[in-house]
């Protein structure tokens, strides 16, 4: 299970220390004093840090100074490259962040990246805020998108993670050569066996939970017995180099599929159909 409290205490609890660090840096401090004359709602504030003090006041009626300010954070940080504003913004909305971290639980992603995607959004979201279009709310509506684009980009995550296909589905790659296959020879008993071992194939890439990419590479190069090689110059159309990196990508990505497979299912995969 990834997520719950302790993946919170732990490291990115370390993350958004590290970014309240930089934030209160003295580097910034000229930065931010250039910031004042231009933001009113930073005025009255000598510092940064009392700046994430004001904003850490969760009593209603700062609430005006509260959304002023997040105000001028993100605007700053839509304006300038200093990292003095989304280390300050992330610090500001560290307990935010928190209560969002804790809610994701799962597998589809690693404890470590779900701890840097709440960040990562958050930011995103932070930089594409537009302020013009929405005057107030801010901090409301900056947690809803955040927490919109973190589950969304989860629920991408593990449908690719957990696709499943039917025989009618996977039949979709496979060519019907069913008139044109010839005569079997009693000569050529290999013949037969790769094609046995074909459909155990096809039978476990049903049953199997693969992303849509490893299914192509599996029905490309097991199933229609495409080349690798020819199967990677079709997807790049590039120079040499570009298809021969895709070639070794293709060949790694393929060895650990099969690898997979006839981990979950050597038993069937071994034995012939009945009516062989």
């Amino acid at each position: 299970m990834v997520g719950g409290p302790s993946s919170v205490s732990d490291f990115f609890g370390h993350l958004l220390g590290l970014l309240r660090v930089e934030a209160l840096s003295p580097r910034h401090q000229a930065v931010f004093a250039a910031a004042r004359t231009r933001r009113h709602a930073f005025a009255r504030h000598a510092t940064l840090e009392s700046v994430l003090a004001a904003l850490a006041d969760a009593r209603e009626e700062t609430y005006p100074e509260r959304e002023a300010l997040t105000r001028a954070l993100v605007a700053e940080m839509q304006a300038s490259s200093s990292p003095a504003w989304t280390a300050a913004l992330a610090a500001a909305y560290a307990p935010m962040l928190r209560r969002l971290r804790r809610r994701l639980l799962g597998n589809a992603v690693s404890r470590e990246d779900l701890d840097q995607l709440v960040i990562a959004t958050f930011l995103s979201v932070a930089r594409a805020f537009p302020l013009s279009r929405w005057g107030d709310w801010t901090a409301a509506r900056l947690r809803q998108q955040t927490a919109r684009e973190v589950f969304r980009h989860l629920r991408k995550e593990r449908a690719e993670q957990h696709e499943t296909y039917t025989q009618a589905q996977l039949a979709e790659w496979l060519p019907d050569t069913r008139h044109a296959t010839p005569v079997e020879s009693p000569r050529r008993p290999s013949v037969r066996r790769s094609f046995v071992k074909r459909d155990a194939v096809l039978v476990h890439l049903a049953r199997a939970t693969l992303p849509r990419s490893d299914v192509e590479v599996l029905m490309a190069t097991v199933v229609r017995r495409e080349k690798l090689r020819a199967y990677a110059s079709r997807l790049v159309e590039g120079d040499t180099t570009e298809v021969e990196r895709m070639y070794q990508r293709l060949k790694r990505q393929r060895t650990r599929l099969m690898q997979r497979l006839r981990t979950q299912a050597a038993d069937t995969a071994a034995q012939p159909s009945s009516g062989c």
